[in-house]
């Protein structure tokens, strides 16, 4: 007879156990988000990434157009691009902000 070491779990218990594991990580990729977390994501990833439009933008057109009017037309065009990218990160966060106004008042 082999001797049990203390402690350890049967095979069927390990399978067990991965059966689920694999349940709950395939519903939580199959339920969607709430949209007001689903907002708030969205509305920070484009108010970021407008920050860094400019950079971005001047960089690529520098590398891929001509030597100073890529760096000019990149710049102008990732400033506008920038601006319109924080702008709608902003109106994503209005749901958001709606939902959180009812709880300001109780930390004033």
């Amino acid at each position: 007879m082999a001797d049990k070491v203390p402690g350890s779990a049967s095979p069927a218990a390990g399978k067990m156990r991965r059966a689920v594991v694999i349940a709950v990580v395939a519903v939580l990729l199959v339920v969607p988000a709430s949209p007001a977390s689903a907002s708030l994501g969205a509305g920070l990833q484009y108010i970021i990434a407008g920050v860094f439009e400019p950079v971005r933008q001047t960089l690529a057109g520098t590398f891929g157009g001509p030597p100073i009017l890529g760096t000019a037309f990149g710049l102008v065009g990732g400033t506008l691009r920038g601006a319109m990218m924080v702008t709608r990160g902003a109106l994503e966060l209005i749901p958001v902000a709606a939902k959180l106004a009812p709880l300001i008042p109780v930390f004033l």
